[in-house]
């Protein structure tokens, strides 16, 4: 999307960004990081059952390891490449070995947001659907705004049986018990 395609942006109203999200090469490491020095804390890992994703025209399961955490109430999320599959974090990996990638927008509608996103001009450089061992579904689209807005916009709807929820503090715990989050131990590895 170009700076003159933001008159076709009139009708689209998103939420206020409500994550962070960064590429790391090791999550253990940065998890203690992030903890220790930012005191960003507790951290959740996702319990993936199955991430399908579509770039460049190709579809493929995903392999990813997610670390969740808050900080005044905005989202953290660290992500870690399981897989040398191109992906859209492989060319930050391949750069500068990681780092601030994306900012996320927790949506409703998922798929009319997105009609509304393409129809304005913004195109989708990956999407996918997201399925955790509890039963939780994600669906994602990262957009082509870099040259807009200098980092790529990322529109994201989850659903727990079926009825939309937020990222925050509570709701992690709610995944805990539905088997979708594990708690990550802060303690030092051995």
């Amino acid at each position: 999307m170009h700076a003159e395609g933001l008159e076709k942006m009139k009708g689209v109203k998103l939420p206020k960004v409500s994550q962070i999200g960064i590429v790391v090469p090791d999550i253990g490491t940065a998890v203690r990081y992030y903890s220790k020095f930012l005191n960003i804390k507790p951290w959740f890992r996702t319990k993936t059952r199955s991430n399908d994703a579509d770039f460049k025209g190709d579809s493929f399961p995903l392999e990813l390891d997610i670390a969740l955490a808050f900080s005044a109430g905005m989202e953290i999320e660290l992500i870690q490449m399981l897989t040398g599959r191109e992906c859209i974090y492989s060319e930050i990996m391949k750069k500068q070995g990681g780092g601030l990638h994306h900012l996320g927008i927790m949506v409703t509608g998922f798929d009319r947001k997105l009609d509304q996103l393409k129809a304005a001009g913004i195109g989708v450089i990956q999407s996918g659907v997201i399925k955790t061992v509890g039963g939780a579904v994600t669906k994602y689209a990262y957009m082509d705004t870099v040259s807009t807005c200098g980092i790529i916009s990322e529109i994201i709807e989850s659903k727990l049986i079926g009825i939309p929820v937020f990222h925050n503090n509570f709701m992690m715990h709610v995944g805990r018990l539905t088997g979708d989050i594990d708690l990550i131990p802060l303690e030092e590895p051995s």
